[in-house]
């Protein structure tokens, strides 16, 4: 090696040549890569937080701003920075040789910050949409712990009316738009409904419109009562992994619930009502029942003699006062040149307030595209849940109910004076008898058993898109498979129940459920199949002044049900969760198809931003009309004028104050092939309709005991052939406004929808009875809904405060059109029962609470009721006492009878009115929203609100229980009320109450509806307060948290409203008020990203 020899001045310079080679080598190796800071402000110089940083070209590379604007990166010594955020023009800098630290200042993007709206089978912003369309983003959406994406919109979206009608576990409030009945809901351009919805995690919801005109018409059949469009949330291009977290605990208990009586008040009240019926009278009764009385008030036990009065409290024992919640969202997002990719997972546990009552849900969300080539993207969305609702298999009351109502039931059937355990022993559930109840100590899993019901659901949606060569011109095709299986396991056990004898000391068995033939099992599979397919072909483009905008395409849907029921009663085996052959089972099977296709169209134009018009039509057919029948077409056509962007409006100089006008109006049409029961599916075939009820024939003439189970068909009848679409047409104007720079929004409209078709059978056709036919139905009533909505909006910026406010109020009501051959012998039979050109809530006068009679004051004393000169109780007053509602004579003839009756109450929007379902929609309401952030402290309050809602209470409600039924009370009927100062004594005076006085049974005042009773509905109610603070991110970077938020929510925390007197609900009512009321419900949460 003396070549390179360090001791030869040869060998030294070759080593100085070799290193010096060797250095300048690694120079350029090592300038390639070197560390960038910088901060990223606005206009103004305020920091920005979350900008994405991404080293153009190079997948991967990248950051986002941290809570003071800065960032820190390592690139190569050339590379190009992309700076991108919402609402901002996308940035690029080019790397200079001296770079180190970079001061960046993103502009705002004057059409960014225009709101983008999602429409049918587009997006536009909202300065260039000519029809009535609201929306609500994932900041809003997400500002909620409800388990539902229903709930998570209330009170938030103008033309949104909502109802909670039950807090029940996985719960959700029913959603109209503009009380027009249930909406149809399109999913990522996939058509569902309200179940796929509510499947939805709130957190995966990017946005929501609300299509509430005749815009909805390019989505032809179901859009009649108009449409919710939501977009889930995807990746961003150029965007680095970020992860994301939300976590909550909470705690629920009821808004609230009507006071119950305890053991005293209870006997306290039945006393008085037998004396104010005169069935207490004698003197050595009434002495007895003083001493009753002192014993039950001071709650007098002997064990040792059996001697009980002591009280037992069913709702403070059964019902939890903090029954938990928790939920657990994670995600992961972002993208590079050419992909973009978003996957998230949830799970949410709901307990009930009732022991062993669970709600649980996960769910799946990923959407996943790619660029193939300049002109060629695909996508792949994946939607999956998995929910389980799980609770004692109590026997419910009603199908639905699920066990619910009977534990409902039983709080204020059972009587306080009952007890759980037979002698207080655990071990034996007392035998007890009251009103629609059963004891509550035997609602749980281990002595009735246990019911599942599951959904397992997924959705695998396929998209492609095709930029053609042709500028402006692409097409898309989107393919859709939906599985959802429903397994519903209810294995319901025998238990027994006992009564105690003190004499033996034994415990004798009263009830035993299985020997009853209460002992049940039961399995359901139901498998729904749907397939959806479309595609589009789009055009975009602008030219100078003018934009213009088309899609034409076609689109099916087909679905396919299996289900399968076997019951077994009695249980053959109850040790085993089983079902084995058997004669005790049966076994119920159906199945069921359907299609749709239908084309589409759209066209729109834009010129200058000044004048917009569009035009939509849908041809849709549907299979469940006859050949000839079966196809339709449902166009609309909306514009709107820009008035501010007229250059003489810019002239006025009052731009600055009022900054936007557009005026609107749209009229579109749409069908409906839900006719309701009077049609039902295949009624225009022929043929037999199979399992149609059952009996034994006798396997052997000569024998009564040898049976077979035969299973019988039905002919179907005569083919309806008469019947078609249900259309429905829509108007709509309306006006926009933006003040102070758009800071202050108005939007304002008015409304009305005319339905025609509606299927009735003619009543003045007639066949001979020996016939056997009938008369077929056909298309022949109309019915329309006018109404109005209004939104306000105000967001703004004091310093480092940000800050918002917003209003919105909805009315619509529904009247009757034409209704087919209403014919009457007189004008009061018409008044009463006429349905043509008539309010909906006034109809079926003889039927409906709705129809009640006015109460024009109260009965002060005895005196007053004798000398009274209109008989109200059709007996010359005889059965009416002090405190009884006095009646208006309203056709002054000195009676009362059904004449005076009058339509004083609103019956919502779902008609004819049905006493048994409770009120219905308020025909009003309304939202408010406020909220802010500074400094890392974020809050938001959000009411919500119903108005013009009727409730009519039940017998229950009005005169509670006593006489014909056994049953514990509400205090405010049965204790507020008139009574004697010394309830025993019929001579004593009376004492003014809230309510008449109390007789435990039906009465002319507590029968008949009437204005005193009834209550029209008024509520504002909290349903939301969030309280959050945010980290410095300089505390939280250590840890890689990008950003730490802990908050606080309180939902439904109170309202405002005018049923506090009965302890109820405003929102759920319910005919006796002691429905599964709204939770109240307590949170505290954490929101990290990484």
């Amino acid at each position: 090696m003396d070549y390179l020899n360090l001791h030869t001045r040869q060998g030294y310079f070759r080593w100085c040549m070799l290193l010096t080679f060797l250095l300048l080598s690694i120079i350029p190796l090592l300038a390639q890569q070197r560390e960038i800071n910088g901060l990223v402000c606005d206009s103004n110089g305020e920091p920005l937080i979350g900008v994405n940083v991404m080293a153009k070209g190079d997948n991967g590379v990248g950051t986002i701003t941290d809570f003071e604007g800065k960032f820190h990166l390592k690139v190569n010594a050339d590379a190009t920075l992309v700076f991108s955020y919402i609402g901002y023009t996308t940035l690029e800098k080019k790397l200079m040789t001296n770079d180190r630290f970079l001061q960046i200042t993103m502009r705002e993007d004057a059409e960014l910050l225009e709101e983008v709206v999602v429409v049918g089978y587009g997006t536009k912003r909202k300065g260039g949409v000519s029809a009535a369309v609201s929306s609500v983003d994932s900041k809003d959406i997400t500002r909620s712990t409800s388990t539902t994406a229903s709930g998570a919109i209330v009170g938030k979206v103008a033309g949104i009316t909502a109802r909670q009608k039950t807090g029940e576990p996985g719960g959700s409030p029913n959603i109209q738009i503009r009380n027009l009945g249930a909406p149809l809901y399109v999913i990522d351009g996939i058509m569902t409904d309200s179940g796929s919805f509510n499947n939805l995690d709130i957190n995966d919801i990017e946005n929501i419109s609300v299509l509430k005109d005749g815009a909805a018409a390019i989505y032809g059949m179901k859009a009649a009562n108009g449409v919710i469009l939501v977009t889930t949330k995807s990746g961003r291009k150029n965007s680095k992994p970020t992860v994301s977290l939300n976590s909550y605990v909470g705690w629920q208990q009821w808004t609230t619930y009507p006071e119950l009586m305890n053991a005293y008040e209870y006997n306290y009240a039945q006393a008085m009502q037998k004396v104010n019926r005169g069935v207490l009278s004698d003197p050595t009764a009434i002495a007895n029942t003083r001493i009753e009385l002192e014993k039950w008030k001071s709650g007098v036990y002997n064990p040792e003699t059996g001697e009980d009065y002591r009280s037992f409290d069913w709702y403070d024992n059964y019902v939890s006062q903090a029954a938990p919640q928790h939920y657990v969202n994670a995600s992961i997002s972002g993208g590079g040149e050419k992909t973009t990719y978003y996957l998230s997972a949830s799970y949410v546990n709901q307990d009930a307030v009732f022991r062993d009552f669970n709600f649980n849900r996960i769910n799946i969300q990923g959407n996943f595209n790619m660029e193939l080539s300049k002109y060629l993207k695909v996508g792949y969305q994946l939607s999956a849940k998995i929910e389980d609702n799980s609770g004692p298999a109590l026997t419910p009351i009603d199908a639905a109910a699920g066990g619910y109502q009977l534990i409902r039931n039983s709080i204020f059937g059972l009587l306080p004076t009952m007890r759980p355990y037979a002698n207080d022993n655990p071990n034996y559930i007392n035998y007890l008898v009251a009103h629609d109840s059963r004891n509550m100590a035997g609602f749980d899993k281990e002595h009735a058993g246990e019911y599942n019901n599951t959904w397992r659901t997924v959705r695998n949606t396929f998209t492609v898109d095709y930029e053609t060569p042709l500028k402006g011109l692409s097409a898309k095709g989107m393919f859709s498979y939906f599985f959802a299986n429903n397994n519903q396991n209810r294995n319901e056990k025998g238990y027994k129940e006992y009564t105690y004898d003190r004499e033996t000391d034994s415990y004798i068995v009263m009830y035993d459920k299985a020997e009853a033939g209460g002992a049940k099992r039961s399995r359901i599979r139901d498998n729904y199949y749907d397939i959806n397919g479309q595609f589009l072909l789009n055009y975009d483009n602008t030219f100078g002044k003018h934009y213009i905008t088309g899609t034409a395409g076609f689109e099916f849907y087909q679905r396919q049900q299996n289900y399968l029921k076997v019951e077994q009663s009695p249980v053959d085996n109850p040790f085993v969760d089983l079902i084995g052959s058997s004669e005790n089972n049966k076994v119920e099977e159906k199945r069921f198809q359907n299609s749709t296709a239908s084309f589409v169209f759209r066209a729109g134009y834009n010129y200058d931003q000044r004048y917009i018009v569009d035009f939509a039509g849908r041809y849709d057919g549907s299979w469940k009309f006859p050949s000839g029948k079966r196809w339709a077409f449902f166009p609309s056509v909306s514009a709107a004028w820009r008035l501010s962007e007229e250059g003489f409006f810019k002239e006025l100089g009052i731009s600055e104050w009022l900054t936007n006008v557009k005026l609107r109006i749209s009229y579109g049409e749409m069908g409906d092939d839900g006719l309701g029961s009077i049609y039902p599916d295949f009624a225009f075939l022929s043929g037999y309709n199979y399992n149609q009820g059952a009996a034994y024939i006798p396997s052997d003439p000569f024998s009564s005991s040898d049976n077979k189970n035969i299973i019988g068909t039905k002919v179907k009848g005569v083919p309806i052939t008469t019947l078609s679409w249900m259309t429905a047409s829509i108007f709509d104007v309306g006006i926009e406004l933006g003040f102070l720079n758009n800071r202050l929004g108005i939007e304002f409209d008015l409304f009305k929808r005319k339905r025609e078709g509606i299927a009735a059978t003619p009543d003045d056709i007639y066949f001979p009875e020996e016939s056997g036919l009938s008369v077929l139905p056909q298309n022949l009533n109309t019915d329309m809904t006018v109404g109005l909505d209004v939104a306000l909006k105000w967001n703004d910026k004091v310093n480092d405060f940000n800050y918002f406010a917003g209003v919105n109020l909805t009315l619509a009501r529904a009247k009757n059109g034409k209704i087919y051959g209403e014919k009457f012998y007189n004008a009061m039979d018409r008044y009463f029962w006429g349905k043509t050109d008539r309010w909906a809530s006034v109809i079926n006068g003889g039927e409906a609470g709705l129809w009640m009679y006015e109460t024009i004051g109260i009965f002060q004393n005895q005196e007053q009721i004798d000398n009274y000169p209109v008989n109200i109780d059709g007996k010359n007053n005889t059965t009416l006492l002090p405190g009884d509602p006095i009646y208006k004579d309203v056709n002054n003839d000195g009676i009362i009878n059904d004449h005076d009756r009058r339509p004083l109450g609103y019956a919502g929007m779902d008609f004819p009115y049905d006493e048994s379902q409770g009120n219905k929609q308020p025909l009003m309401s309304m939202g408010i929203s406020l909220g802010g952030d500074w400094k890392g402290v974020d809050f938001a309050v959000d009411f919500a609100g119903g108005f013009m809602n009727t409730w009519c209470p039940n017998w229950f409600s009005r005169w509670g229980s006593g006489v014909n039924y056994v049953a514990n009370g509400f205090k405010y009927n049965t204790l507020d009320v008139w009574h004697h100062e010394d309830i025993l004594d019929p001579t004593s005076p009376w004492v003014p109450g809230t309510f008449p006085a109390f007789r435990g049974d039906e009465t002319f005042a507590a029968t008949n509806s009437n204005t005193f009773y009834n209550k029209n509905v008024k509520y504002l109610r909290l349903r939301n307060l969030v309280v959050g603070y945010t980290l410095p991110v300089n505390w939280t970077r250590k840890a890689l948290i990008q950003k730490c938020r802990f908050y606080f929510e309180g939902s439904n925390l109170f309202s405002f409203d005018n049923m506090k007197t009965y302890g109820i609900d405003p929102e759920v009512s319910g005919v006796q008020g002691a429905d599964y009321p709204v939770n109240r419900v307590y949170t505290i949460g954490v929101n990290l990203t990484f």
